[in-house]
């Protein structure tokens, strides 16, 4: 018997899984066929909003990919590179992540997109994603600690900043996160008795002139008075200008101050296949209408990933091409798999021809919009057309009947708001606007700050000894080192003198690296001693031994 073909599908999406099941049951005898995925299970993205309302539980939005693709072998595994003349595919896998080549004979690109957010300053380093099942669990975990926190605070800045959400992008991502979030928050609020319902602010911002673009006209209108009737604030024809750890300031010249920024926009191109060197164009590998990459002649790509052409002649109308939902993956996949097999046949390939049957979009509250064949749908009819559409699309018979049966339950029970904290991570960026306050006295020793851009000021007063201390900081210095020495309450101010950016360093991590380093220890302790007399100089009231201030007077 010959020796089967290797093929290997990189990424678990939807492109993915359809074209590695597909090819399996079409080449059976033919191909051995493995998937190279970062996880292993797949994510039904349209459901991610949901998980993050708590209408389904997060494991619920996810199928095992072992479980969904019983003869693939499944390879849980990070690619690094792939070499197209030895035809090899670079993972680093295991605990150890040790790194391993990989040989194919025919390989299928299905990675997706990833995100990007640099275009917009702050709003990469402090927005939330919708993109994957970390990125739900952490806006609802977020969500409800706003709650939390906002129904003990005595502060009304501090609460008004809390109880505001911002989404920025109202394509279907958007729309429906904004929807989700608002019912979470709806539902929640009878738990929280210090929160009125008219406390609570929702906004969802959209460059376009209107949401939903995608959409005829009249169902995107219809959408926004459902929105505006369930307390989201509407903003099109306006962008997102920058974003800080305190809230959004747009294109208008409007300033929203919120702890809660989604961002459902800034698609751009995965990061491993910017690194290929392929023909690439609006972020996506150029292939022709067979999926296969020009001048690849065992690559082939598909998915959100791929820009593949409807007709022989595409310009530059983004109509000329596949649209990038998962509709249109589904059938990649199955067409792919098709033209993989007949090519390893020497039969004819066929090019990929789709029409889309519709787009469904949810509004929350038993509401949807829906233009089906040509059909346009409002209402609960929608609404139930929705989920009817989305649970026929989940893979798997036990996907689908967990699903339908968490969405009866949570029909009739209370919500979920059990906060579920995940430890931020250890060092990260913070964007700051003018006259922002890093930190203020009686606040608790948290970390470290390094100064990236901008200025800011530090000021210690101490009214029992009529101390007085003022310094200013620019990029590449620092402050906060006495986390090194002391536990306790900040003594200063640190405030803004223009927008900026900081560097900060979680306590015990800074501690940890710094004490590892005897040279590190002795520069801090000997910059305390120097710029604030010691460790004990705190210039603040309760900081000083009393007995030597009773001695002074």
């Amino acid at each position: 018997m010959a020796k089967k073909k290797k093929i290997i599908v990189i990424g678990g999406g939807f492109g993915g899984v359809f074209a590695a099941k597909t090819l399996e049951e079409r080449g059976r005898g033919l191909v051995d066929v493995e998937l190279i995925n970062n996880n292993n299970y797949f994510v039904f993205q349209p459901l991610l909003p949901e998980v993050a309302s708590s209408n389904i539980s997060a494991s619920d939005a996810v199928v095992p990919l072992r479980q969904l693709l019983t003869k693939v072998q499944v390879r849980q595994a990070r690619v690094m590179g792939i070499d197209f003349k030895t035809k090899t595919v670079i993972v680093m896998q295991g605990a150890r992540m040790t790194p391993v080549e990989l040989k194919y004979d025919e390989l299928v690109i299905a990675l997706g997109t990833g995100v990007d957010l640099a275009r917009i300053p702050g709003m990469a380093d402090h927005a939330l994603t919708m993109k994957d099942l970390t990125d739900a669990h952490m806006l609802r975990t977020h969500a409800i600690g706003c709650l939390e926190t906002a129904d003990v605070t005595t502060e009304t800045p501090v609460k008004d900043q809390l109880l505001s959400f911002v989404v920025v992008g109202a394509g279907f991502s958007g729309v429906e996160t904004a929807a989700e979030l608002r019912e979470l928050i709806r539902n929640a609020l009878p738990y929280y008795h210090n929160i009125k319902p008219e406390e609570i602010r929702m906004y969802l911002i959209e460059y376009a002139p209107r949401i939903l673009p995608t959409f005829p006209a009249e169902l995107a209108e219809y959408a926004t008075k459902q929105l505006s009737k369930s307390g989201i604030e509407v903003l099109t024809g306006v962008g997102t200008e920058s974003a800080t750890a305190t809230g959004v300031a747009l294109t208008n010249g409007r300033i929203i101050n919120s702890s809660t920024v989604v961002a459902t926009i800034g698609n751009g191109p995965h990061p491993l296949v910017q690194t290929l060197g392929l023909d690439m164009h609006w972020g996506r590998i150029r292939t022709d209408r067979f999926m296969q990459v020009p001048g690849q002649e065992h690559v082939w790509a598909l998915g959100d990933a791929a820009l593949i052409p409807l007709n022989d002649n595409p310009g530059e109308d983004p109509a000329d091409y596949a649209t990038q939902t998962a509709q249109f993956a589904v059938r990649e996949g199955y067409q792919l798999a098709g033209n993989v097999v007949a090519k390893l046949k020497g039969e004819e390939l066929k090019p990929f021809a789709y029409k889309s049957k519709g787009s469904l979009a949810s509004l929350g509250m038993s509401k949807a919009v829906a233009d089906v064949y040509g059909i346009k749908l409002s209402g609960m009819f929608a609404w139930l057309l929705w989920r009817g559409f989305y649970l026929s699309f989940l893979p798997g018979f036990v996907a689908k009947f967990r699903v339908g049966l968490n969405w009866m339950i949570n029909a009739i029970m209370p919500p979920n708001i059990v906060q579920l904290r995940m430890r931020p991570p250890a060092t990260r960026y913070i964007h700051f606007w003018r006259g922002d306050k890093v930190f203020e006295p009686g606040m608790l020793i948290d970390g470290f700050y390094t100064v990236i851009k901008g200025s800011f000021k530090l000021t210690i007063d101490n009214p029992d000894t009529d101390e007085h201390f003022e310094k200013v900081f620019g990029p590449g210095e620092h402050f906060g080192e006495r986390v090194l020495v002391k536990s306790e309450l900040r003594t200063g101010l640190v405030q803004a003198l223009e927008d900026g950016l900081l560097l900060f360093i979680a306590q015990k991590d800074f501690t940890r690296f710094a004490t590892a380093f005897p040279t590190l220890d002795a520069y801090f302790k000997d910059y305390i001693e120097e710029t604030f007399g010691g460790p004990d100089k705190a210039f603040a009231p309760g900081n000083i031994d009393q007995s030597e201030l009773e001695k002074t007077h």
